[in-house]
């Protein structure tokens, strides 16, 4: 071979090459994706999806009204569930129809029972009516020949021949199944079929969701070096000023806003006196209404709260217990509790029993001790992460759940047997000790410390003596 034939076709073979790694470049950035939480908030909305099945693709979260995000740089939006006490306006419809039609890829996820989503997905022609009998089958579209699912969702398609259904059941009912909409593709699965645990952890039909998403996203280009962001707390529609704090929350949470801020008005004054000092400035300064009866949250000035917790508005007694808790998060700071999650919510029980629902909170506490005295009744033989400290058995994960806050809220109770403002008396002193400037850390060691001098008697030997080990020596 002469020399310009084989420099020639080396030529040739770095052009290709080239053009490969090109394309792949393209591939590995082209899919910008939106999740939506203003419709239904959970903490697996906000990114895991993306981290199971968009590994190294640009993501955003949009928690404000749906219609007012800015799609112009982006290819895919996944409407994971809406909860059925809203709906998808017409202003949403429009926008996801124009998203369509100017080729961005929709996966509309949803079961038999989820009333929003189906009301949704019957514009499109297509509704989930039952559940799909095993095995699913999935066509020759699909990469993959066996699905984990657990209690699929079957479609009733309106003009099936517009549909190319990718997986069905055994009885030849549609279980995913995606069509042309414009430019773009919508893509409709049961909610069985992707992951929802707020770890992540649990990606299942991986070999299926990352080619298939990465087609569906495929009929509209993104530009990378655009802005391509998320619209969050900070951008919500409403932002109102209650002097002391604001409230912040989108369009399809304004029916609930009054309500919210009359038991939060309410309720702050017990919460200060059980807490025994006023916030911090600047904490809890803005409460914001998630779209959810499950859990909320609190980064220390913003307060999240579910609006649909206990079955609130029609029933607060759980809502005084719930925003309690998460305002306890910030009360606390700037170092957490070492039993923060049950403090938060003993708090929350005391708080009850100061707006006339004594008898309920009472109840509650006396459950969660109940759970822990099944594995340690004399309370001797576990600390308060439910490890083994005397005789026993290890215990599994939920088990040392139950411990912790069973023996959490029977530490607190013995001590409020004695002391009723114990832990008024207790948190003044750990505004006034317990700061950045004098300790690093905050652990059982000064928590017990400060304890004691709440209750005016050296606690140590006590806690020691219910499998709780701490040590005079090592508190600051």
């Amino acid at each position: 071979m002469n020399i310009t034939k084989y420099v020639l076709i080396m030529m040739c073979i770095a052009q290709v090459a080239c053009t490969n790694a090109d394309k792949k470049l393209k591939k590995a950035d082209r899919i910008h994706v939106v999740t939506d939480l203003s419709h239904e908030f959970s903490f697996y909305a906000d990114n895991r999806f993306h981290q199971q099945y968009l590994p190294g693709q640009k993501w955003a979260t949009n928690w404000c009204n749906l219609h007012n995000f800015d799609f112009s740089n982006a290819n895919l939006l996944v409407l994971l569930d809406c909860d059925d006490r809203i709906a998808y306006n017409e202003k949403d419809l429009n926008t996801i129809s124009d998203f369509l039609h100017d080729g961005g890829g929709v996966v509309i996820f949803g079961t038999e029972s989820s009333k929003s989503q189906n009301d949704l997905l019957r514009t499109f022609g297509a509704g989930f009516t039952g559940v799909a009998q095993l095995p699913l089958i999935g066509s020759e579209a699909i990469a993959q020949s066996e699905f984990i699912s657990n209690g699929a969702s079957v479609l009733s398609l309106e003009k099936p021949a517009s549909w190319e259904v990718l997986i069905h059941d055994a009885v030849d009912k549609a279980v995913l199944a995606r069509k042309k909409v414009g430019k773009g593709t919508l893509l409709v699965s049961s909610r069985s079929l992707a992951g929802n645990h707020p770890s992540a952890r649990d990606s299942i039909n991986k070999e299926m969701w990352v080619p298939l998403l990465q087609e569906v996203a495929s009929g509209k280009s993104v530009d990378p070096l655009k802005a391509f962001n998320s619209r969050g707390i900070e951008d919500l529609e409403h932002n109102d000023d209650h002097g002391t704090f604001e409230l912040s929350y989108n369009d399809y949470m304004q029916p609930y806003a009054e309500a919210m801020v009359n038991v939060y008005k309410r309720s702050f004054p017990y919460i200060e006196k059980r807490m025994g000092v006023a916030l911090s400035p600047g904490m809890a300064s803005k409460i914001t209404l998630l779209a959810t009866g499950g859990g909320g949250f609190s980064s220390g000035s913003v307060v999240a709260l579910a609006v649909w917790w206990g079955g609130f508005p029609d029933k607060e007694d759980s809502m005084i217990e719930f925003l309690t808790h998460e305002s306890v998060h910030s009360w606390v700071l700037p170092f957490a509790e070492v039993w923060n999650e049950p403090i938060a919510t003993y708090v929350g029980n005391l708080v009850m029993m100061d707006m006339g629902y004594g008898e309920e909170a009472l109840k509650r506490i006396e459950q969660t001790i109940q759970r822990a005295m099944k594995y340690d009744p004399d309370m001797k033989n576990y600390d308060i992460r439910g490890e083994l400290t005397g005789k026993g058995e290890e215990l599994d994960k939920g088990a040392k759940n139950n411990i912790h806050w069973g023996k959490t809220y029977w530490v607190f109770e013995q001590l409020r047997k004695e002391n009723p403002d114990f832990l008024a008396d207790y948190f003044r002193l750990k505004r006034q000790y317990a700061t950045k400037d004098k300790i690093s850390e905050y652990d059982m060691n000064n928590t017990v410390a400060l304890l004691s001098m709440a209750m005016k008697k050296d606690l140590f030997t006590w806690f020691n003596k219910h499998g709780m080990p701490v040590s005079k020596a090592r508190q600051k």
